[in-house]
Formats: C-alpha cells, sequence, structure tokens
C-alpha cells in the first residue's frame, strides 16, 4: 500500500507537470483527461495484482470436495479488467490418480473460474448486449477500456451468462419477488402475449419462425381510465405452442397474486385461435376476464365495411365508424355488429370475394363475441387495447433481433432476450446480484 502510494504521488505529479501552467485548451484538456486515466489504469492493474497475490492460497495441500489436493503448479492466466489486461499468477492443486480432484482456489474465490472478464467488465459487456450488437459492444468497450474485449470473446460470455440465468432463473425470480414485485400501487392485473416473427439461421437461406413476448402488468385507476404502473417483459424464442412462455406467465401471475388480492385481472390479445387455446391449457388464467383486442376487432370491422361499400370508400368510413362506436360503447355492441354485417351480406352475390370476406368477420365476431364486452371492461377498469405488448413485440425482440444481416440460433437468440427482458423490465441490478453470488 505504502509503495503505491509512493508510486500514486510520483506518477500525479507526471501528469501535472505534463500539463504545465498553461490555460487550457480543449487538446491539451483532452491530453490532461487521457494521462490521467492512462495514470489511474496503470496504479489500478498494479493494486488489484497485488491484492490477488496477497490472497492466493499458499499452502502445501487443500481439501476439496473432502479429498486432499496438493500443490502442482503456479501458472499465468490473463484476465480483462476495468483496469486493462493482467497476467495473473494462481496456484493450482491436483489430487493423486486419474480422476482425482483439482483446484485453483483463487479462481474459485474470485468467481473467475474459466471466465476471462472480471465481473464489473462481464456487466458491461451483458447490458451493451442487451442493446447492442456484439461488434457495437466491442467498439463502444475499446473507447471506455483501455483493452476492450472482443467480440467473440464477448459473445462468448453471453453464451455463458445466457446458460447461468437459465440455471439461476428460480432464485432469481425469488429474489425479484421479495425486492422487486410489481407495483403495489394498482390494483389491476392484465397479462397479454403475442407472436412475432424473428430470423433464425437456415441452410442456405435464413429460416423465419415466431418467436413470443408477453406483458404481466399492474394498472391504477384515474380520471381518463386505467393507467399502466409496472411491468414485466417476457420473450422466447420460436418453441411450440409457446409452452415455455406461457409457462412464465403463469408464474408470474402466481406471484404477483401471492399475498395481495387485485380486483381485477384480465388478459388481452389478439384473435388468433393459438393464443386463446394457450390460454385455455392453463387453469391459472381461466379466471382472468378474457379480452380480444379492440383494434383488432375494428380492423376485421373494417375489412367488412369495404367489402360491403366496394369502392365507395366514404360510405365505408362512415359505416365502419357508426358500428366500431357501436361496438365499443353500446352494450351487445359485437351482436349489433355481427346482425349488421349479416343483413347487408344479403345484398351481396353469393360466394363472390367480397361476401367471403364479410362472411369471415362475421365467424370471427361469433368466435370472439364474449371477449368483445367492451363497455363492461371499461366499466370494470380494464384496458382494452394490447398495445402494451404489440410495443413489446416491437422493443423486446423486433428492435434486437430483426436488424439487417441478423441471423440467430435459438439458444443465441434466447440468451441475448433474457438479458434484455430483465433489463426492460428494471430488474437488472436484482438479476445480476444472484448471478455475481452464485459465480
Amino acid at each position: 500500500m505504502r509503495a503505491l502510494t509512493c508510486k500514486f504521488e510520483q506518477e500525479l505529479c507526471k501528469v501535472v507537470a505534463s500539463i504545465g501552467c498553461e490555460e487550457f485548451t480543449p487538446p491539451s484538456f483532452a491530453g490532461a483527461l487521457s494521462g490521467l486515466r492512462a495514470m489511474l489504469d496503470g496504479i489500478g492493474r498494479d493494486a488489484l495484482l497485488g491484492l490477488l497475490k496477497e490472497r492466493d492460497v499458499a499452502s502445501p495441500s487443500i481439501d476439496v470436495d473432502g479429498r486432499c489436493a496438493r500443490f502442482r503448479e503456479s501458472s499465468e492466466r490473463e484476465w480483462l479488467t476495468a483496469f486493462g489486461k493482467i497476467p495473473v499468477p494462481r496456484r493450482a492443486y491436483r489430487g493423486d490418480g486419474p480422476s482425482a480432484p483439482s483446484a485453483v482456489p483463487l479462481d474459485q474465490a474470485c468467481g473467475m473460474t474459466d471466465r476471462f472478464m472480471t465481473p464489473d467488465v462481464e456487466e458491461m459487456v451483458a447490458t451493451s448486449m442487451a442493446m447492442l450488437a456484439a461488434n457495437e459492444t466491442a467498439l463502444l468497450l475499446s473507447k471506455m477500456l483501455p483493452e476492450g474485449p472482443s467480440a467473440t470473446a464477448i459473445q462468448n460470455a453471453v453464451r455463458r451468462l445466457g446458460v447461468e440465468i437459465d440455471e439461476q432463473r428460480e432464485e432469481i425470480e425469488q429474489t425479484i419477488e421479495s425486492d422487486a414485485p410489481l407495483s403495489r400501487d394498482g390494483d389491476t392485473l392484465v397479462v397479454s402475449w403475442d407472436g412475432v416473427m424473428a430470423p433464425l439461421r437456415g441452410t442456405p437461406k435464413v429460416t423465419w419462425r415466431e418467436a413470443s413476448v408477453a406483458t404481466v402488468s399492474i394498472y391504477g385507476q384515474t380520471a381518463d381510465g386505467p393507467e399502466k404502473l409496472d411491468t414485466r417483459y417476457l420473450a422466447r424464442m420460436p418453441e411450440k405452442g409457446m409452452k415455455t412462455l406461457l409457462e412464465q406467465v403463469v408464474d408470474q401471475v402466481t406471484r404477483a397474486k401471492r399475498n395481495r388480492v387485485f380486483r381485477e385481472f384480465g388478459i388481452v390479445c389478439d384473435g388468433k385461435d393459438t393464443i386463446w387455446d394457450a390460454a385455455a391449457a392453463h387453469p391459472e388464467l381461466h379466471e382472468a376476464v378474457w379480452i380480444l383486442d379492440f383494434y383488432h376487432a375494428a380492423e376485421n370491422l373494417m375489412k367488412a365495411a369495404k367489402a360491403i361499400h366496394g369502392d365507395d370508400e366514404v360510405a365505408a368510413q362512415r359505416w365502419h365508424q357508426k358500428i366500431r362506436r357501436r361496438l365499443r360503447d353500446e352494450p351487445n355492441g359485437a351482436d349489433s355488429a355481427i346482425r349488421a354485417m349479416r343483413r347487408l351480406k344479403q345484398k351481396l352475390q353469393p360466394n363472390s370475394k367480397r361476401s367471403k370476406v364479410v362472411k369471415n368477420a362475421i365467424n370471427y365476431f361469433c368466435l370472439h363475441r364474449t371477449r368483445m364486452c367492451y363497455p363492461d371492461f371499461v366499466a370494470m377498469g380494464l384496458p382494452i387495447g394490447s398495445g402494451n405488448v404489440e410495443s413489446a413485440a416491437k422493443n423486446i425482440v423486433q428492435a434486437r433481433l430483426k436488424r439487417s444481416g441478423m441471423r440467430w440460433s435459438i439458444d443465441g437468440g434466447q440468451h441475448v432476450l433474457d438479458l434484455r427482458t430483465y433489463l426492460k423490465s428494471g430488474r437488472w441490478e436484482y438479476m445480476w446480484g444472484v448471478l455475481k453470488t452464485a459465480a
């Protein structure tokens, strides 16, 4: 410590002397910052290396899982720290025999077993990769650190972190449930989920398959209607029937309801049969109020309006606005819309393309009739639009996975989505705290 203190004073004097007494100009100020940073990085490397040497186990033998392991050799391994790369000497121990245990106590004590980056640098990598591509992360960190990791090192770190998140997910969720649960200010629980196409690696061409995204939100009540207060985001790479996503949704609902009673519980989704079939497979979701997204209903109503009125766009718009308003504001609005479409369909040529469009809209409304009681839903203080999850599809999946030229493996994409959902949900520190403890 005394030696480092003396060195710090000497190096600081050199930096100050190099600046001189002249007034700062933009170039000289930039040079001063660069000099101070280089000095602090150098002192940091020396201090960290000295601390690691001090803490390395110096013993002829140690206990590893109840078996004796003897000191074999001391070897260096390069670690990437916030101060730059340092060669760290570590003592390695191994027992006798081919299956004998082995250990590097310093690596284990620092959570650096099979790791290249120290935890603080690894968190920089993980945070950046939740938002940026590997090459962009490498460029960004090269500006922030004396020596930044390569894109390959970054991808390797994210791959390992993804596995660790999956292994520690239950502990992570328990920690969040305890320390950062969904807002307790609201009284309404609303969940939504949807599909979004993602580009997968294919041979020889890219393959597009449907990933999934979900929101579990708390709403409060205002004079203008329900107001979203807090949201947990979930996302999964393509899988059959959104199996894992729905399991996670149910888990979040169960945690949210633990020791708490909500005034209302709703599900707001679009009209895909697979979405509602998935909900039906989970008894925990049966007690929710099931709501068809109003804007998907209005979209199907517009298709019918255009088919009914043909080239008369003004008449189509006028009819659509009238029936749409009735659907949203009047009791039994869905029944009224069905009757109106059936009556006007009779005026179209049977089996014509326009007639079939109207028939499809009628069938759509009949299928979802009980999920279209919008005046009742509004009176209950529930949202009637799925804009929350549609925004999540864009911000969680599309903005990160669907940039030009991107292609993903299932595992690689999932590792990034896990990082991104914890970050966007505002629960990053709790997730990272568990990973640091488990390292």
